[in-house]
């Protein structure tokens, strides 16, 4: 019983500290990763949940801050503070890089959508169900309109509003002739007006 109790004790003592871990690292020791990975994961982890408060997010965060980790292990100064303190202030800055993208992005994709309404409108004069639904910013009815459309017709309109491409490009991106290209668009305008016209109806209606 007593021996046992010294083996768990030497074991414990055994443990490469942080610091060693890092040196190791920093000489390309895979090993020495995931004995941090083991000891730090879930610190990272929960630190990064906090922040963003969604599991895929703080997953994403973990592999950027372990690969940072090891790809520049230098950056941690013993002598500034502890190590958890370094990766407290890494996950969150990471998190909020994160957050801001996401930010970003939806951003993009709210105007990008609202600018399509807007072309659907200039291109459509006498369609007024559609000028009502751009004007409200209805860009949700917009969303879903877009996604009833076949995936090929879709395609071709992501390539045209949200890539901000030309019939040609678009012929050429998709190895197409330029005629289909026209055609799809065509079709995919010509769906999404009627949807949005159907939608602003029933919002006249209510």
């Amino acid at each position: 019983m007593l021996n046992s109790r010294v083996a768990t004790a030497e074991s414990v003592s055994s443990e490469p500290s942080d610091v060693e871990l890092i040196k190791r690292i920093s000489l390309g020791s895979e090993e020495a990763m995931r004995q941090f990975h083991d000891r730090h994961r879930n610190y990272i982890y929960t630190v990064a949940m906090r922040v963003c408060g969604q599991e895929a997010d703080a997953e994403a965060i973990l592999v950027t801050v372990l690969w940072q980790i090891w790809k520049k292990p230098d950056q941690w100064n013993p002598d500034r503070g502890s190590l958890r303190t370094f990766l407290l202030l890494l996950t969150r800055s990471r998190a909020r890089d994160l957050m801001r993208s996401e930010t970003k992005r939806r951003k993009n994709r709210q105007e990008a959508e609202d600018e399509l309404s807007r072309r659907i409108v200039s291109r459509e004069s006498d369609l007024s169900p559609l000028e009502h639904a751009a004007t409200q910013g209805q860009s949700e009815v917009l969303s879903e309109a877009f996604a009833r459309l076949p995936v090929e017709i879709r395609e071709s309109l992501d390539l045209a509003y949200y890539g901000g491409m030309t019939h040609v490009q678009i012929a050429s991106e998709l190895d197409l002739p330029l005629g289909t290209v026209k055609t799809r668009i065509r079709r995919g305008l010509n769906r999404l007006k009627s949807w949005l016209s159907v939608s602003a109806q029933k919002g006249e209606d209510q």
